[in-house]
């Protein structure tokens, strides 16, 4: 498991930004095949998620067989990320969308995976609501929770 974040401490990777509900940030996350979160990246909440989706595509030491994401990582980048490290991209596309691609359902479905990990990890406090001034102490606190999330999963 490798849990990596930004360490500069500057104004601008303190992972926070106005979004529509407020000022806030977002993890974007990636999980394994039993539910686990494997690695993060903190943004601010205005910023979209595809950058850095692509990121933690990259930062796999390992290519997965498949790449499961949502309507919002619906882009050729992240479809021709996913191609580059030899996984197969299983995203939905948009309904304005051209040129749509297919998204098997029978894969589709278990993006609830992550879904379900996002709400163990939200059921501590300080991760649901950022009480964490700086970006290091939040990542640290989403890294503590999902440590104890590896122990209890493997009990």
């Amino acid at each position: 498991m490798s849990l990596r974040f930004n360490r500069n401490t500057d104004g601008e990777t303190q992972a926070l930004g106005r979004s529509r509900g407020g000022f806030g940030c977002k993890i974007i996350g990636l999980c394994d095949a039993a539910g686990r979160l494997v690695d993060f990246v903190l943004a601010p909440g205005q910023a979209h998620e595809l950058a850095a989706s692509v990121l933690l595509l990259q930062r796999l030491p390992k290519p997965p067989t498949w790449a499961l994401a949502d309507m919002a990582c619906d882009a050729k980048v992240f479809r021709s990320a996913a191609r580059a490290m030899g996984s197969i991209p299983v995203v939905p596309s948009r309904k304005n969308t051209k040129q749509p691609e297919p998204c098997p359902d029978y894969l589709y479905r278990h993006r609830n995976l992550i879904e379900r990990c996002w709400s163990r990890l939200k059921e501590w406090r300080a991760i649901a609501t950022r009480y964490d001034k700086t970006a290091i102490s939040y990542a640290a606190g989403i890294a503590i929770a999902t440590t104890l999330d590896w122990f209890k999963s493997s009990g």
